[in-house]
């Protein structure tokens, strides 16, 4: 294969007038009929993959800026997204899917053994307190719905433009299956296909490699090895492919959370608004808006009550006041310490945040009170050396390119 250029998403979405933010490629420009059509067939392939139910999930990353010196973090913000850009990735996106899908028809058709990218619908008991969480958000879901991907893909449209919306993303995220590989072909719940595997990434991924070797074989009329032992040596291929994809989205979200840990050492006294996106035995997590930090506050440190997870697991109440603390629900919080070994940054609630009417408010722009002392923030830089690895893990959202 040889490439007439070498193009990218910032400088092709600038071609073809998506956005005007970033600098101009000549590259791009000269290769703009060409783009614009490509551009046309993914939106035709969107369309139609949003048709069959496919969901879309739109939940925030972490950007986190480091210093060049130090590699200290000096600034941890939701990643921003050009609209025009994102427009420009999706052009490659959909065409990676489409090729996924038809080598994989292409594999079964032909009964050729291969390593399939699955995932399954969710569990009952999951969806079940999916459309309770969903209820208590002022948002209705049925159950058998819930089953159905094109119902499911439905109701994110529906709710996109909620306050409530980036919660329910996550609670229904939460409520899905973790996507696998494997040698027997269930579908894929969240792309709405029957058939789906991974086959365009064969530099950085073993199943595509696997696929890639089928398909030549396919191609060059060898023999097919349909052996029970070969058969076996695929599933444990998958088998193995599947825990190393989880091993590595901890390692992830652990380092993501060392940083948080450690940029948030400078911010011991600030009040800062977030909104509540986990609920645990021992407190609520609270997602700030500004840094993208999530904090944990401990029951003790929610007020004057004995607060407790009720049996629903959808609200903490207190014992004595009655007042319940639900998830989506926006809060202010006074940044208390920081346990770096933990990963994990403490706070104390300040206030509910509630609009005349009493309804839970639309995320504002952070603010902050002084800071205390230095000397508070050497306090709790000495603290955060001290107690163990283990922790509650937050309820977080994971990544969803992840198909």
């Amino acid at each position: 294969m040889r490439s007439s250029a070498k193009l990218t998403y910032p400088g092709v979405a600038r071609a073809l007038k998506l956005t005007s933010a970033p600098p101009r490629s000549p590259e791009a420009e000269e290769h703009i009929e060409g783009l614009r059509i490509l551009q046309e067939v993914a939106q035709l392939l969107r369309a139609r993959r949003m048709r069959r139910g496919a969901l879309d999930f739109d939940l925030p990353e972490a950007r986190i800026v480091l210093d060049e010196e130090t590699g200290a973090p000096v600034s941890i913000e939701r990643r921003a997204e050009d609209p025009g850009v994102k427009k420009a990735y999706q052009i490659i996106e959909e065409l990676m899917l489409l090729a996924n899908e038809l080598v994989a028809q292409h594999l079964t058709t032909h009964g050729v053994p291969a390593v399939y990218r699955v995932h399954g619908p969710p569990d009952e008991e999951k969806l079940e307190k999916l459309a309770e969480a969903c209820k208590s958000l002022g948002v209705a879901l049925n159950i058998d719905d819930a089953k159905d991907p094109k119902k499911l893909s439905a109701l994110l449209k529906k709710v996109a433009r909620l306050p409530q919306a980036k919660v329910i993303n996550m609670l229904l995220l939460r409520s899905m299956k973790q996507a696998a590989y494997d040698i027997a072909n269930i579908g894929h719940f969240g792309l709405a296909s029957s058939t789906y595997l991974h086959f365009t990434s064969p530099i950085r991924r073993y199943p595509d490699i696997l696929v890639h070797r089928a398909v030549r074989a396919l191609l060059r009329k060898e023999r097919i090895d349909r052996s029970t032992s070969f058969i076996e040596d695929l599933r444990t291929s998958a088998t193995l492919a599947s825990g190393r994809e989880r091993e590595i989205m901890e390692i992830e979200r652990e380092v993501v959370d060392l940083y948080r840990a450690l940029y948030m050492r400078t911010h011991i006294g600030d009040q800062l608004e977030g909104t509540v996106t986990g609920l645990v035995g021992s407190g609520v997590y609270v997602q700030l808006d500004s840094p993208f930090v999530d904090v944990l506050v401990k029951l003790e440190a929610l007020g004057p009550d004995d607060y407790e997870l009720d049996d629903s697991g959808l609200r903490i109440v207190g014992r004595r006041s009655g007042e319940a603390i639900s998830l989506g629900d926006r809060m202010l919080v006074e940044i208390e310490d920081v346990a770096v070994l933990r990963r994990t940054v403490y706070g104390r609630r300040i206030a509910l945040l509630r609009d005349e009417e009493g309804e839970r408010t639309r995320p504002r722009e952070p603010r902050r009170t002084q800071r205390k002392v230095k000397g508070a923030v050497k306090q709790a830089t000495t603290k955060a050396t001290k107690g163990s690895r283990t922790k509650e893990k937050p309820r977080t959202e994971r990544k969803t390119k992840r198909r």
